[in-house]
């Protein structure tokens, strides 16, 4: 994810098609976020017409070769991936100090990957993960996409807990918490349930019951949209379809 594929011959080498500065320019043929690609050029690994450059803001232009790791820039086409996080892994070094990354379970040749929708370490579950930023901000928290999880609760679930939480909770800090659906799928002891959110995270879920009093055992999110997380293992990914990519900006455009 941080580093740069050496440029086989067949590749589109990137060249600025105005002046701007360094960093943008990292950014726009792909490699990363503007942060990411500042830190390249902070770390020495950038160079430009064969000197390594360390100010981000330097300028750059159609005239000038960018080199990142000893390589010439590429144009880096768009990626896209489903990713079942697998309980103990962050998205984000802050949040579990320790614990293992998503990103170390992707594709270390394809710079600029980026997660869409976090899930805490306690969640498991489908994640997207792409380089395409457009398509990363349309698809992250849009209410057009419905996400389904999959909840395991310690105990019975009583029927006006049900009715309480079908129809809505307000919990402190967080606003409003309302299903568009909640099924139960099995109650032998435990309770399992079927949730559908048009807004809301993982964190709402493990609050409400939290607020009703009941353990949530195990949380997983099993769908964004109409991609399901099928039967993809722990720990794996896999490309999506250009059918399911399409999907879901289609549906992230829709009018609400």
């Amino acid at each position: 994810m941080n580093s740069n594929p050496r440029t086989p011959g067949h590749v589109r080498i990137y060249h600025p098609q105005r002046p701007l500065g360094l960093g943008r320019a990292l950014m726009k043929a792909g490699y990363g976020s503007r942060k990411q690609a500042d830190q390249f050029i902070l770390d020495g690994r950038v160079q430009v017409d064969d000197q390594v450059v360390l100010d981000p803001g330097q300028r750059v232009g159609p005239e000038n070769t960018i080199l990142l790791d000893g390589a010439p820039l590429a144009h880096i086409p768009p990626r896209y991936f489903l990713f079942h996080k697998p309980v103990g892994t962050v998205c984000n070094p802050a949040d579990g100090p320790g614990r293992r990354l998503v990103e170390t379970y992707l594709p270390q040749d394809i710079p600029g990957l980026s997660v869409v929708g976090r899930l805490d370490h306690r969640t498991s579950g489908l994640m997207l993960v792409s380089n395409d930023r457009q398509w990363c901000r349309m698809i992250n928290g849009n209410p057009n996409l419905g996400q389904e999880f999959i909840v395991k609760l310690r105990g019975h679930l009583a029927a006006t807990q049900l009715e309480i939480l079908t129809a809505g909770v307000l919990l402190p800090k967080l606003g409003p918490f309302k299903p568009e659906k909640v099924t139960v799928i099995s109650d032998d002891g435990d309770t399992v349930l079927g949730i559908i959110l048009g807004q809301g995270k993982g964190r709402h879920v493990r609050r409400v019951f939290s607020t009703l009093h009941h353990k949530v055992v195990s949380l997983q999110r099993v769908r964004i949209g109409d991609v399901t997380l099928g039967d993809l293992k722990p720990g794996s990914f896999r490309q999506l379809t250009g059918k399911e990519v399409e999907h879901l900006r289609g549906m992230a455009a829709k009018a609400g």
